[in-house]
């Protein structure tokens, strides 16, 4: 509808008046019927996050073939069409009804409410259909064609004309499509008495029941004539309620009012007869929001207009902290900054910067994961333009979005953002961003208020599926999924799991409405992302707001450490592929299967979190795999093209390095000393010494060797100036930093073995939006349960016991081994130990002394000979060589854990 709020509501008006005139006209007391808009209740928090939730597990493919029938079909819908059944869905919800009544077009909107509601907690609804009453020239009723159906004020001769001319072909029955006898079987018959029955002009006789009519109309007894003049005299019968009821200067009034002489001529847009008394009732009572048309282009809020949902107040506060920060100064060095920083930046900046008192910055951020060191460039340059005055710098860490993106379950969105709000805020301070210019806002701050979710619904009222896959993320190309669509009615067995949510879809929509909602002038974002976004916003900012464009600034993205794939160029030549550093949350807190947590294993080690659950025994400080992961990061000699351990050098160390001080890379002798990196022409800013460091190491000056040594030294909280000490010191304090991370990402519920089986099929969600596995227990599925289980770091599970060496002798195959007998008492006995000691510890020191073996290790085969343990501490003595640690150990008596029947040597635990 092409209607401003305003507008709206006099058709609200006008549709209750019409249901009123048409349950009247057939007798049904008014009394317990209530009217309630979709406004009371739509854009109530409670409600949005309901759809949030839907939105996060139903597909594409199942909200379009929900709406297939009641959603106009075009070459190139609109995405409201395929948010219309989502919100139909939770209509019957949140209005609390037992039963939901619709036409039989509406049958899979109820199919697609059973599928998922109870998915999100919520019981199941009785659903009545009713069949269509067809189109009066032989196809669909429609609004758009006025002489298929019966409008509601039709005069008595409109309504003759209209009948008179309707198709009502010989042989043709209500069921084939014979809107007359449509008319009769489920309008006329329904509202005449059985007594009296229905009177055919031309026959003595009255009708009692349809069906003999029907039969005598296809026997040829009946002509079409007779009965067209029956319809008339029903129909005319009943609307004369109607229209004594809008025969008034009020109403008269109303009807112009929400029907505009402009856009309506004789009401054409007024449902039809039949059509109007299923669908208008339907319509109301949930809500039929102006979002569901395909042409609103000039639909806009009156502000004036009570919208009934709350509203966040962010942007109100955002505008009263600005008030209280100074203004723009120096606007020449704020630019001069900007063009250091973004190099790409057009001329659209420089006339944002010189048209605005105070320069609102936005940085968003999907908390998929754990925050990681490629978080901070953006966090570095904006700390830089913190440094202004005028600039005010707001993060958005979008835990909605990663709810959308199904990475956590919704009661985890809220503890998700402020693990990542209190991480990313104290980067940022580590940086040297001014706080007072700082804003951190979660998604869950604003997103799921009255106002935004209606400005979001507003934007999908405008945009075309196409775009907004073109903008998305989306795995699954709409193109495609539309393909699947056609090839087949039913939809395919995992539920379309495996395909696209709605959520994922709609995100350009939600990430332009967060541009708008916060009023943003600057926007960061990786290349790519900058590319979308102008592309979305090119087509629909205009018709969402009349405020500028905001301008769109992009940053470098750090490598993920590891290669992802290898492929082959255009050349034929091989070809490295290496995706951007993504957040993944931490593998210890995955429930998985085995299989799944090697993958999340390797996808951890490719990233470099800044703060994560820290491993048993372990030092309590940031960036704590630092050392593991950049020994094995890729870092191939001379290859400056594809070097992740490279770009961390460049964008989070060489940064810090102070220009008064050399900069050097730290080597030992044998390798030449300390590598000094010198620009040829001496320059000593960030960009030259870049350069001369690029091509020390492509010409193999520099080795990875050396290179990443000094990036583990300068990246280590031990280093007083590098960003991990800062960022250590600016962190809250580690137990209520480690509270917010276990609030965060849970640690795994163990299960059980039992034999109870879960509703709900492989690939779709549970009620707070968790994935769900196939509700069969099996054997299998159990053991790779308590696999998973077993997996647990937990030290508890080493069995470490003390024994006493007696023998001691060299490996007869291998100098650096020992061969150790060891006695463990009269009940384990004596045991063969093989220990790489050899070197390390004298071996005539051995014989005699305790030691602290670990038992339930499998045992291994070392150079021919079966070790049954290996050696974990020898006692100390005064002869001990520097490679050995020792400890002072003794024989202990009580057990006090119980440790785990047998573990492979190479289990995590161990290593």
């Amino acid at each position: 509808m092409k209607a401003p709020w305003s507008l709206l509501r006099y058709r609200t008006q006008y549709y209750e008046a019409v249901i009123k005139g048409m349950l009247k006209s057939v007798n049904v007391p008014l009394e317990r019927l209530h009217f309630i808009r979709g406004a009371d209740y739509e854009l109530t928090e409670k409600y949005s996050i309901d759809v949030y939730r839907l939105m996060a597990i139903a597909s594409v493919h199942d909200a379009r073939k929900a709406g297939a029938e009641v959603v106009k079909q075009v070459s190139n819908p609109l995405v409201s069409g395929l948010l219309y059944p989502l919100l139909q869905a939770l209509d019957e919800i949140h209005l609390g009804v037992d039963a939901q009544f619709g036409g039989v077009d509406q049958r899979k909107i109820f199919m697609l409410a059973e599928k998922y509601l109870p998915h999100l907690g919520h019981k199941k609804c009785v659903h009545l259909m009713n069949p269509m009453v067809p189109g009066l020239s032989g196809t669909k009723m429609s609004s758009s064609e006025a002489d298929s159906k019966i409008d509601l004020l039709d005069d008595a001769q409109s309504v003759e004309r209209k009948l008179s001319s309707a198709i009502c072909a010989p042989g043709v029955s209500a069921d084939q499509g014979n809107g007359v006898l449509a008319f009769l079987k489920y309008v006329v018959f329904p509202l005449t008495k059985l007594e009296s029955g229905l009177l055919i002009p031309g026959h003595s006789r009255p009708y009692h029941d349809y069906n003999s009519l029907e039969a005598d109309y296809l026997s040829g007894h009946v002509d079409c004539d007779a009965l067209k003049h029956a319809v008339v005299k029903c129909l005319n019968s009943r609307m004369d309620v109607i229209r004594a009821d809008f025969n008034t200067p009020e109403m008269a009034h109303l009807v112009e009012q929400a029907y505009p002489s402009s856009e309506a001529n004789g009401l054409s847009n007024a449902p039809g007869w039949f059509a109007a008394l299923r669908d208008t009732i339907w319509r109301l009572l949930t809500a039929y929001l102006p979002f569901i048309s395909s042409g609103v282009e000039n639909l806009s809020v009156d502000s004036n207009e009570p919208t009934n949902g709350s509203s966040s107040g962010i942007p109100e506060k955002l505008s009263a902290l600005e008030e209280q920060l100074a203004p723009i100064g120096d606007r020449s060095s704020l630019l001069s900054a900007l063009r250091e920083e973004f190099p790409d930046a057009d001329d659209q900046l420089t006339a944002c910067v010189r048209h605005v008192d105070r320069l609102r910055c936005l940085w968003s951020v999907t908390p998929t994961g754990l925050p990681h060191l490629g978080h901070s460039i953006p966090l570095r340059k904006l700390a830089r333009l913190s440094q202004f005055d005028g600039v005010h710098i707001v993060i958005l860490v979008n835990n909605v979005a990663a709810h959308l993106r199904g990475s956590c379950s919704w009661d985890l969105v809220i503890p998700r953002g402020e693990f990542c709000r209190a991480v990313l805020s104290a980067l940022f301070i580590a940086l040297g961003g001014r706080r007072e210019q700082f804003t951190c806002l979660l998604g869950t701050d604003f997103q799921c208020s009255g106002d935004y979710m209606l400005e979001f619904y507003r934007l999908v009222s405008l945009v075309p599926e196409s775009d907004c896959a073109a903008a998305s993320d989306c795995p699954t190309s709409v193109a495609e999924q539309q393909e699947d669509d056609t090839s087949t009615n039913d939809p395919p067995s995992d539920g379309g799991s495996a395909r696209c949510a709605l959520g994922q879809l709609l995100m350009p929509c939600t990430d332009l409405v967060d541009t708008v909602y916060l009023r943003a002038h600057v926007r960061l974002a990786s290349a790519d992302r900058v590319r979308k976004r102008c592309l979305f916003e090119k087509g629909f900012l205009s018709k969402l707001t009349s405020q500028p464009a905001p301008v769109h600034l992009s940053h470098p993205l750090l490598s993920s450490l590891q290669v992802d794939s290898t492929g082959t160029g255009s050349s034929g030549t091989s070809v490295t592929v290496f995706q951007p550093m993504r957040s993944c949350p931490p593998a210890s807190r995955t429930e998985c299967p085995a299989a799944a947590q090697a993958l999340a294993i390797l996808a951890e080690d490719c990233s470099l979190p800044l703060v994560e659950p820290p491993a048993p025994g372990a030092e309590k400080t940031v960036l704590q795999g630092l050392k593991r992961r950049l020994k094995r990061a890729f870092c191939q000699p001379g290859n400056v093209a594809v070097n992740p351990v490279l770009e961390l050098y460049r964008y989070v160390v060489l940064p810090d390095v102070s220009v008064a001080a050399p900069l050097i890379i730290p080597r030992s002798e044998k390798n030449g000393g300390p590598l000094h990196i010198c620009s040829p022409d001496g320059a000593v800013d960030c960009a030259s010494r870049w350069v001369a460091l690029q091509t020390a190491f492509a010409q193999e000056i520099l080795h990875p060797g050396d290179l990443k040594p000094a990036v583990e030294l300068a990246l280590s909280p031990a280093n007083p100036e590098g960003v991990a000490s800062r960022l250590l010191g600016a962190l809250p304090p580690w137990p209520q930093l480690m509270q917010l991370l276990d609030a965060a990402f849970p640690q795994p519920v163990k299960q059980t073995t039992g034999k109870g089986k879960t509703k709900g099929k492989k690939g779709t969600n549970s009620g707070d939006g968790d994935a769900v596995c196939n509700g069969r227990s099996t054997a299998k599925g159990d053991a790779a349960r308590q696999q998973t289980t077993e997996d647990t770091v937990d030290p508890n599970r080493l069995e470490i016991r003390v024994g006493r060496i007696i023998t001691a002798k060299k490996h007869p195959d291998a100098d650096s081994l020992y061969v150790e007998e060891v006695d463990f008492g009269p009940t384990l006995g004596h045991r063969i130990v093989i220990s790489g000691l050899a070197g390390l510890y004298p071996l005539e020191l051995l014989q005699g002394r305790c030691g602290a073996f670990v038992m339930n290790l499998k045992p291994v085969r070392m150079r021919g000979l079966e070790s049954q343990m290996p050696t974990v501490f020898i006692q100390s003595t005064s002869g001990c060589f520097p490679g050995v640690v020792p400890i002072r150990t003794e024989f202990m008596s009580s057990v006090f854990r119980v440790a785990s029947m047998k573990l492979s040597d190479r289990n995590c635990i161990y290593n």
